[in-house]
This record gives structure tokens, C-alpha cells and sequence, in this order.
């Protein structure tokens, strides 16, 4: 394990070398400036030769804008703020998502507590991108949750700080940094986070190196990183309880193998994604796979995540949880930004009986509908059951309503 994690931090070295090196094949804007600056001179100082010198010179300046133009890889998001050397581009964008929610039962713990409802922004970003030029690129998003909502933090923090490198010479690249790790997918669609995402979401500091050939969309990583997130997500849910003499291993020991393909260009990709953790007595190991495809006018997609080891928790059982997720989206207009969403999340806790509060499946509905270039309203429905123990007051099933309208930047 220390062995490959020396390789991921060695082999971005190389990428820092061949970035410099691509870098330094493309003219820079700041000596395109100067030669036209030496082009009017010598205008004014030989005449006539002078200016059959310009028109060869800026005939090569024009052979040289396509490829200018084509070293943009993808359109960046945000408004371009500064463009020039020494980074080909600056953008700062964002979004502000406004929630109005509505619960039939306001404590699940108990069925008479009564319905409830809340109002306030979901979340603010603030993303800042630098395009230092075709290999080297960075992104770090500022955000703050659930503001003016009923026990919301309401605390800036950093939630993405990133950089990319990618070698000119061979389809290999390095991410690193604190964003959400490239284990499972979560396509959600609509406003509430899936189950999978609840329970299996990784965001933590991280190196990844990649590979993508020119073939079927293949794109194969492996990431290294420091934490417990897995199993820490299922004790914050109540699906598992740590033991009372549990003891954590804090060094750099997890990782991720992902690999993702396209085997039907714009029409199918397939995901498996494999992640370990250290636990106490033995690692806790996790597998899932994913899947979207787009037909006509439908898109549907799949993901099912499952334990293959675990640690043993209180109760002295290794229990080995799987949670699984369907959906299916339609938009009917071409010419109109409508999307209607369906989607159905089953969870289950591999333990014995029945637990309170503990979520069986889900089934949502909704739709989005983008009335304005930045603006998009969401409303969802969902109906969750919940596991309910013998002559509980608890509540087995609770329905509820979201409203949003985001704003984009």
C-alpha cells in the first residue's frame, strides 16, 4: 500500500516536468505583443519591405488562431475575469439555491411530534477557476450551508480546493487536493441527496492519478487519501455502532480504484468503483458499480453499492449493508428546459429486527424546469419508510415537499 502511494506522489512529479515543457511549445500572448509592437517600427523605419515582413508575419499569426482556440479543452463555467498572461483564463461563477421544505412528521423518533416546515438558502457557492494553460488547470469553491434553516451551521469552509496536471505526451493525470473522491456517482436530479450518497460520499484531501486513452470514454484511477469516511458515515445514520474499545489508524492507508467507460458514445457509460478502509481488526471494504443511459428522450440510471467486509460493531456482528438506487428522467420539449424525475432507493442494514429511524426505501418524484438562463425551479416529493421496532411510537413511513429556485452565475 505505502508503495503505491509513493508511486501516485512520484509519477505527478513527471507531470509537473511535461506540463512545463507543453507549456513552452505555444507562444505566449505577452511575445505575440511584442512582435507586433517590432512590426510597427520596422513599418515606419523600411517601408515597403517592412510592411511585406507584417503580412507574412500576421499570416502566420492567423495559421496559429485555430489551434489557439482548440487548446480550450472544455467551456469553463463562471464569467472570464482576466485573460491573459501568464494564465490563459480566470473565471468566478457560483450559485445561491433558495428552499422552502415541508415535513408531515417533524421527529421521526416520534409519530405525534407534528408536521413541519422551513425556509432558507440550501447552499451559496463561490467558485473560483484558473486556466493556467492546456495541462495545468485549479478550482476552489467557498460555499455555506443551510442558511437562515433550522440547525444550520451557517459556517464558510472550503468545499472544493483542487489542482489538475495532465502530460502532454502520454493520457495520464493528477488531481489532488480536498474535493469529493471519485468513488460512486449520485445522480440525483432534483433537490434531496440519494441514499447512496448519504452513505458512501468520500470528501476528504486526496491524490488521484489517472489514465485515459483515447478509447471508449476509458478512464481508469486510483486514489489515495487519509480517513474513515465510510464507516464513520454509517455510525452518523445509526446503521452501525462503533465498539467501545475501537481504535482508528490515522495514517494515509485508504484507497480508490475507479474505472468508468462509454461504450455507446453519448448514449451508455458503465462505472465499478472499488474503496478500502482501515477499521478496527480488519479493513472495511466496499464495492459498487453505476450506470446511465440516454434513449430518445428518457435517461435512466442505476447504482448499487454493497459491503463486502466490515468491521464488527457493537453488538459484536460484522454486518455487511447494501443500499441500491433507480431512477428514470423524461424531457418532453426539445425547445423547452423541462424534466420530469422518478426515482426509488432501497437501503438495507443486514441486521436482525427491525430498527427505529432507520430508512427502509424512498420513492421520489418531481421535476425541474430552467425559466430563465441562470435561474431553475425544482419541486420534489418523496415518501420514505422507515424500519419501526415493536410498540414503538416511532413513525414508519413520513411524507415530504421541496421546493427550490437556483440561481446560477
Amino acid at each position: 500500500m505505502r508503495f503505491c502511494a509513493c508511486i501516485v506522489f512520484v509519477l505527478p512529479t513527471a507531470l509537473v516536468f511535461f506540463s512545463m515543457v507543453g507549456a513552452e511549445e505555444r507562444p505566449s500572448v505577452e511575445i505575440e505583443q511584442v512582435g507586433n509592437g517590432e512590426i510597427q517600427q520596422a513599418v515606419e523605419i523600411e517601408g515597403k519591405e517592412a510592411k511585406e515582413k507584417k503580412r507574412s508575419v500576421e499570416s502566420e499569426h492567423e495559421k496559429m488562431l485555430p489551434q489557439e482556440k482548440g487548446e480550450e479543452e472544455e467551456p469553463a463555467e463562471g464569467s472570464p475575469i482576466l485573460s491573459r498572461w501568464p494564465v490563459e483564463k480566470i473565471t468566478l461563477g457560483g450559485y445561491i439555491d433558495f428552499d422552502y421544505d415541508y415535513y408531515e412528521v417533524s421527529d421521526v423518533s416520534d409519530k405525534n411530534s407534528g408536521s413541519s416546515s422551513d425556509l432558507g438558502l440550501g447552499s451559496v457557492e463561490l467558485e473560483l477557476r484558473v486556466f493556467f494553460n492546456k495541462w495545468v488547470k485549479s478550482k476552489i469553491v467557498v460555499a455555506v450551508d443551510d442558511v437562515g434553516k433550522k440547525d444550520g451551521e451557517e459556517k464558510i469552509k472550503i468545499d472544493e480546493a483542487i489542482f489538475t496536471l495532465k502530460c502532454p505526451r502520454v493520457p495520464l493525470y493528477f488531481t489532488g487536493g480536498y474535493t469529493v473522491l471519485p468513488f460512486g456517482v449520485f445522480e440525483d436530479r432534483l433537490i434531496t441527496g440519494l441514499i447512496t450518497e448519504d452513505l458512501y460520499e468520500i470528501e476528504e484531501v486526496g491524490a488521484t492519478l489517472g489514465f485515459t486513452p483515447d478509447f471508449y470514454g476509458i478512464d481508469v484511477s486510483f486514489t489515495v487519501y487519509g480517513g474513515q469516511d465510510i464507516i464513520e458515515n454509517l455510525e452518523d445514520v445509526g446503521t452501525h455502532e462503533f465498539s467501545a474499545d475501537r481504535e482508528e489508524d490515522d495514517d494515509v492507508s485508504s484507497f480508490i480504484a475507479n474505472v468508468t467507460l462509454e461504450p455507446v458514445e453519448e448514449m451508455l457509460s458503465l462505472s465499478v468503483f472499488f474503496d478500502s478502509e482501515p477499521g478496527d481488526g480488519r479493513r472495511n471494504l466496499t464495492i459498487g458499480s453505476a450506470f446511465t443511459l440516454d434513449l430518445w428522450k428518457f435517461t435512466l440510471d442505476g447504482e448499487y453499492i454493497t459491503a463486502l467486509q466490515r468491521e464488527k460493531g457493537d453488538n459484536g456482528e460484522e454486518n455487511k449493508e447494501s443500499a441500491w438506487v433507480a431512477g428514470l428522467a423524461f424531457c418532453p420539449f426539445e425547445s423547452v428546459p423541462l424534466e420530469f424525475v422518478v426515482r426509488y432507493e432501497d437501503f438495507d442494514d443486514d441486521q436482525k429486527g427491525n430498527q427505529d429511524e432507520i430508512l427502509d426505501d424512498r420513492y421520489v418524484a418531481g421535476f425541474s424546469y430552467k425559466f430563465l438562463k441562470w435561474a431553475t425551479f425544482f419541486f420534489e416529493y418523496d415518501y420514505l419508510n422507515y424500519e419501526k421496532e415493536r410498540d414503538s411510537n416511532a413513525a414508519n413511513h413520513v411524507n415530504t415537499f421541496h421546493f427550490r429556485i437556483g440561481l446560477a452565475f
